[in-house]
């Protein structure tokens, strides 16, 4: 058997800015190429030219089309690269709007990392491959399989001669809405993984639990006459939030209110949810063959317009707002904050990961007053957090998830995760007897 060598380029120590660079002999591959979202320094790497040769890659792939997996991958094409970049075909439609949409950011104000031009050559060179259909680059086979963490993400497996590896990607939940739980069913032996971390060291409250707080959380709120704003990441979280309020609206846990989806990204990224209905779990297809649309109900809109959504405010509460930026560093949902965040009556729900350095932390820690959209706000809303809605397996679903992979003394490589949660997780895969374990950093080469 031969070497696969491995070089962890992103997410080595933090969660976002995935890349690992992957040798097979003499066949090139990229895991992943996302945008570094920590902050404006850490912002600024992703601007620095790539470590490798560019122009020697002959393949990218993609585990799934957020931001922080796919964000730099029009650089790369924009620098030269001219390979084929190989995804399942619903990350592919959502790494296109998420690429569109950045171009759309940076020409409102900072520096593009890439035009709309070099999107365009990107999405030319997608390759798509559906589910466990093993396909082949060179002399390395690749196979994807459903990761349960949003539509089309995938756990990706590399045979190279003989020699397997997996890329977790990330994981998702079981039991999750819509989409099907990650893929455990593996039959042949491997010798690395690549896992990652997001919450290694912390242990989810149960789904039924977090829907349930959900639940009274709306209530109370249309009870009071407030406000809930929602700051939800566009592709995945966004969606299964109108799937929940779509069950109490259909289910008349609430009344029909008002509820705006101020995310014209979001909204577009619904629309690919409805398409790919091919990759939803037996619950919600069967919602849809007894004719009840999972992401349509009463009092639903769909603001598209900046006027539009300026003219939320001037709606009678109660309502709720689900607009983006999830970690509130920019988007729609910045003017919405300030405009609501010194009212007691207003709850803000964050129901996603809150990376530090951002605003979304900051309220999350209860810090009195924030800076956002160029000003001190004073917070006198309700926050709450409802990490049982992460799109993100906890410890004990990825000690399980790496349980079911099959293989003697296989090498764990933990990544994705902030350094307390990675270093948790390697800890946890030891005395699981997974194999060995070792955290990802910075520029470190492993040979398996």
């Amino acid at each position: 058997m031969s070497e696969i060598k491995l070089k962890f380029l992103g997410a080595a120590e933090s969660v976002t800015g995935t890349c690992t660079l992957v040798t097979c002999g003499k066949t090139t591959l990229l895991v992943d190429c996302g945008v570094i979202q920590n902050g404006q320094k850490e912002n600024e790497l992703n601007y620095k030219p790539f470590s490798f040769d560019v122009h020697g890659l002959n393949a990218v792939i993609m585990t799934h089309g957020h931001m922080d997996h796919t964000g730099r991958m029009p650089l790369l094409v924009s620098q030269g690269f001219t390979g084929e970049i190989i995804a399942h075909p619903a990350s592919a439609e959502l790494a296109s709007l998420i690429w569109f949409d950045s171009v759309r950011i940076h020409n409102s104000g900072s520096e593009p990392l890439y035009n709309e031009n070099a999107v365009n050559n990107t999405i030319a060179k997608i390759r798509t491959v559906q589910y466990e259909n093993e396909i082949e680059i060179n002399d390395v086979k690749l196979t994807f399989f459903d990761a349960g963490h949003i539509l089309g993400s995938s756990h990706v497996l590399i045979n190279y001669k003989g020699k397997r590896v997996i890329f977790s990607g990330d994981i998702g939940i079981r039991q999750t809405p819509i989409i099907r739980d990650p893929y455990v069913k593996w039959t042949e032996n491997v010798h690395g993984v690549v896992i990652e971390s997001t919450y290694g060291n912390r242990i989810h409250k149960g789904r039924d639990q977090t829907i349930e707080e959900f639940k009274e959380i709306v209530r109370r709120t249309i009870s009071e006459k407030g406000i809930i704003i929602i700051p939800a990441f566009a592709i995945g979280r966004t969606q299964e939030i109108l799937y929940h309020l779509n069950t109490l609206v259909e289910h008349k846990h609430i009344p029909v209110i008002p509820v705006f989806v101020d995310s014209p990204m979001a909204n577009r990224v619904t629309q690919i949810y409805r398409k790919y209905t091919d990759c939803y779990d037996s619950v919600a297809a069967m919602q849809i063959f007894t004719g009840d649309m999972p992401l349509e109900f009463r009092g639903l809109n769909s603001v598209m317009s900046s006027s539009d959504s300026k003219s939320i405010k001037n709606t009678l509460p109660p309502y709720i707002i689900i607009a983006g930026s999830g970690m509130c560093n920019g988007g729609r949902v910045v003017s919405h904050l300030q405009n609501n965040l010194n009212n007691k009556k207003t709850t803000v729900m964050f129901v996603g990961y809150q990376g530090y350095g951002t605003t979304g932390r900051s309220l999350v820690d209860g810090e009195g007053s924030v800076f956002i959209g160029g000003e001190y706000c004073d917070v006198a809303a309700r926050i709450e957090t409802l990490n049982g809605f992460s799109a993100h397996a906890d410890k004990q679903e990825l000690i399980d998830w790496a349980k079911a992979v099959k293989g003697n003394d296989i090498k764990w490589f933990v990544n994705h995760g902030e350094k307390a949660a990675s270093e948790a997780l390697a800890s946890e895969l030891v005395k699981a007897n997974c194999g060995t374990a070792e955290v990802a950093k910075m520029g470190m080469e492993v040979v398996i």
